[in-house]
């Protein structure tokens, strides 16, 4: 008895803020110990603050121990399956978290229990250095936010059933995509706690809205998705484009065919084909020029034959650029004064846009104006 009133002296309590329906309640139970009264003192008030930390948690009402219920319920030191489920109908809760602790010469040892009906009993060990006797003390503090998350495995899980303006549209949550709604409605899991909600459809403009999911329970989520004006294609700005692109297509050929002439002339074979004539003719590669080389006994037969065909092959070459040098720059201007006359901004209707969302306790309205 004198040890049970040195244990019960020891603790302290800690009053948690109320639980609320977007966590759910784990009760601490004061760690039992026969030698290590500070050390388990500490780390009920460790883990009661973890609890108050972790997303999806809340510390449960009522201050209790574990010596104190198992000597009530007469239930051995560390109780059995049989046990603790009469100490969680005793404390009337459906989760609840248990320990054993004792001193290990310089160290203290034990494991930490979380008893949650339905489900078997979750447990890990510990074991850390003595000394470690105040709460607030940062190892401590980690050992115990390790503890909990193991034995809970994270944030507390719910359901989230999104309905839509949309027979069938996509779902983001948090900007990551979940899955699809069928027939306007979807049911997704997704962690308890607060989170950004948001649903993509071919002709409907996005919906956004935030929403606190519920654990355990389905959170209803309703976005209303407003028709998207079909896009009005500007086509005196694509025929700019197309202009300005046929412009320097032609250009191109253009610039070719005057490079291929003028590499023509610096030819050898022309330069010999040239000097077949007096300095008088100014091009040697008129019709009656070519007659009359083909003619004349006494010219390079050869030297004339490949020089006629270099200058049939400037012929080719000077027709293209009359056609292509025109077609260019008409080409060009063209464009110019499409993309120039063209606005950007037709396929935007000017006015109001009022988007409304509505989640469970919570709605919004998103208005816009554009100009």
């Amino acid at each position: 008895m004198l040890a049970l009133s040195a244990c019960l002296a020891c603790g302290e309590v800690a009053r948690a803020a109320e639980p609320s329906p977007a966590a759910l309640p784990i009760t601490v139970v004061a760690i039992r110990t026969d030698d290590a009264y500070d050390q388990a003192g500490a780390l009920t008030q460790a883990l009661r603050s973890a609890i108050k930390d972790a997303r999806g948690w809340s510390v449960g009402e009522g201050d209790f121990s574990l010596e104190v219920l198992t000597l009530s319920l007469q239930c051995p030191d560390v109780p059995d399956e049989g046990c603790q489920t009469r100490i969680a109908d005793h404390i009337r809760s459906d989760r609840y978290l248990w320990g054993v602790l004792r001193k290990s010469d310089t160290n203290v040892e034990g494991s930490l229990n979380l008893w949650t009906r339905g489900k078997p009993t979750s447990s890990v060990p510990v074991k850390y250095s003595a000394n470690l006797t105040e709460a607030n003390d940062e190892p401590l503090r980690k050992i115990a936010a390790d503890a909990i998350a193991s034995l809970t495995g994270g944030p507390p899980m719910g359901s989230l059933r999104v309905r839509t303006g949309a027979a069938q549209a996509s779902v983001l949550i948090d900007g990551k995509p979940v899955g699809n709604v069928q027939n306007g409605e979807g049911i997704f899991p997704v962690t308890a706690g607060p989170h950004r909600v948001r649903v993509k459809s071919a002709g409907f403009l996005d919906s956004e809205a935030s929403v606190v999911v519920v654990p355990v329970n389905t959170t209803d989520l309703a976005l209303s998705q407003m028709p998207a004006e079909p896009s009005q294609s500007n086509w005196k700005r694509i025929g700019g484009f197309i202009g300005l692109g046929a412009g320097a297509a032609f250009g191109t050929v253009a610039v070719i065919s005057s490079v291929q002439v003028a590499s023509i002339q610096s030819d050898p074979q022309y330069k010999a084909y040239r000097a077949l004539f007096t300095t008088e003719v100014d091009d040697v590669c008129a019709p009656e020029q070519r007659e009359a080389v083909r003619g004349d006994i006494t010219a390079d037969t050869r030297t004339a034959d490949a020089g006629i065909r270099l200058c049939e092959k400037t012929d080719t070459f000077m027709g293209l650029q009359y056609v292509f040098y025109p077609l260019a720059v008409v080409s060009a201007g063209l464009g110019a004064y499409l993309l120039v006359t063209s606005d950007s901004r037709s396929g935007e209707r000017a006015g109001w846009t009022v988007q409304p969302s509505v989640g469970l306790g919570a709605g919004g309205l998103d208005v816009t104006y554009r100009w």
